[in-house]
């Protein structure tokens, strides 16, 4: 098997974490609280990206401008993370999954139209058209009232992937860094931020929780983020960003799919075909041809 095959499968492996994630917080939901499930999270991603940095001999050395990045970006971090688990806590954990995954690039790319970081043609409005049909199809919008709309989990939702969307442009200002160093600080900030102006421990401490809680919160934190980011990093520098992109639309396939399995989420259709129609946007948007990318 090349190389290049072998790193896509561990690209697979990589997004199936990033998918579990959704119903594991779900699952931790019950144990901790947010700020808590963020001050811990963040504190062993820190720690755990330390060996990681050092088994792929990069320096830790960062200069003013980016720490400003990171610690910015941090801020909105610890935003996407509360929405993120509250999403997950108060609502469909595969949905928001799928919902947030598919539209955090919808609204990147329209942040790079409104500051000007990109031109558009008649067919990038239509696919971003597309886009937002795909996501408004794989969240049922046909179900809503007005009030579910500006209220409750769909707020959750679209805050966690606007906050998402604000911290991707915000790293785009990072120079002069791998992409590696630059997540231990935003880890290694978010966790103190986290700490210091949010983290109020009320469910005692997390050393006398049981095997359930540790598997799962071990997969969010190690799996889900040391391991997975690092593969992702690994990817883009061996096969090009636009090929390791292409891995990334199987994630709310994978977050639809074990919240099925492991929660008894209930099945949509139209989540499944929302979800697809949003992919096919986005890899409009960015001139992806599958023929070029899986070879």
């Amino acid at each position: 098997m090349s190389s290049d095959r072998q790193l896509s499968l561990w690209i697979v492996l990589a997004m199936l974490f990033w998918g579990a994630s959704w119903p594991i917080a779900n699952v931790l939901s019950n144990y901790i609280n947010v700020h808590e499930f963020i001050s811990y999270r963040y504190i062993v991603t820190t720690l755990t990206m330390v060996p990681v940095l050092w088994i792929m001999k990069l320096s830790f050395r960062i200069d003013f401008k980016n720490f400003l990045v990171a610690s910015v970006a941090a801020i909105l971090l610890v935003y996407y993370s509360k929405y993120y688990f509250l999403s997950t806590k108060h609502g469909a954990p595969g949905l928001a999954g799928a919902v947030v995954t598919t539209l955090m690039p919808v609204l990147v790319y329209l942040l790079m139209i409104f500051s000007k970081q990109k031109k558009t043609r008649l067919k990038d409005w239509l696919a971003l058209l597309l886009g937002v049909f795909g996501v408004l199809t794989t969240m049922k919008i046909w179900q809503f009232q007005l009030s579910d709309i500006v209220s409750g989990t769909s707020v959750y939702l679209l805050a966690a992937a606007t906050c998402w969307a604000l911290m991707s442009m915000v790293t785009t200002y990072a120079k002069t860094i791998p992409a590696a160093t630059l997540s231990f600080y935003i880890y290694l900030m978010t966790a103190l931020f986290d700490l210091i102006f949010f983290f109020e421990p009320t469910n005692g401490s997390i050393f006398a929780m049981g095997s359930v809680f540790w598997l799962n919160f071990l997969i969010v934190t190690i799996g889900s983020t040391t391991f997975a980011t690092t593969v992702y990093f690994l990817g883009i520098a061996q096969l090009g960003s636009k090929r390791a992109s292409v891995f990334t639309f199987l994630v709310p396939f994978f977050s639809i799919g074990l919240s099925v399995i492991f929660l008894d989420e209930r099945f949509y259709w139209s989540s499944i075909l929302g979800a697809f129609v949003t992919i096919i946007s986005l890899m409009m948007l960015n001139k992806i041809k599958l023929s070029k990318c899986i070879r």
